[in-house]
């Protein structure tokens, strides 16, 4: 099965954008940071309950600590939603149209594996050097290593069926190698 398509800006941003989003060690940095700003904004709300007399639990300010950390929690997600977002778009303005990433693309599947051909190569993936194939409603992906993937938009296939069918035999193909 052989399908021809372009990628656009839009569709690179798209699979940057869904990898930070489920990458596991990006979810990890996310949860311990939002941990370190619990832990420190609780030592903030704490400190005033320490005096001459030592811990008094009722001077403990559960008002600061709850406002302060929604408010440093929702600035926290904001900034670092803009800088991703930014930091993607920075890096998709550096690619030039037909070569390589951006522009025309021609993904065979047969038996043994995929080819992919662009302006400026042609590739050659065993099924056996397929780490997965994952897919949403807008986008197939065959994952040629953890974080690299040939990213195939459904919009170019003649109708959903056909998108189904390209992706099942993706699916199936690199699963029965996998076993």
């Amino acid at each position: 099965m052989e399908i021809e398509y372009d990628i656009t800006a839009e569709d690179l941003y798209a699979f940057q954008l869904r990898a930070v989003q489920k990458s596991p060690i990006v979810k990890r940095t996310r949860r311990n940071t939002y941990i370190a700003l619990l832990f420190a904004i609780l030592v903030f709300a704490i400190v005033p309950a320490i005096g001459p007399r030592g811990f008094d639990p009722s001077r403990v300010s559960i008002g600061f600590f709850s406002y302060f950390f929604a408010l440093v929690a929702a600035l926290t997600w904001f900034v670092e939603r803009r800088m991703t977002r930014r930091g993607i778009s920075d890096i998709i303005k550096e690619e030039k149209q037909d070569k390589g990433r951006l522009g025309r693309h021609k993904i065979k599947l047969d038996d043994t594996g995929l080819v992919e051909s662009t302006a400026v190569g042609e590739a050659r993936t065993l099924w056996s050097g397929v780490d997965r194939v994952e897919h949403d409603p807008e986008y197939i992906y065959i994952y040629t290593a953890p974080g690299a993937a040939h990213v195939i938009p459904r919009r170019s296939f003649n109708s959903d069926n056909d998108a189904e069918q390209f992706l099942q035999l993706a699916l199936s193909s690199a699963k029965a190698v996998s076993v």
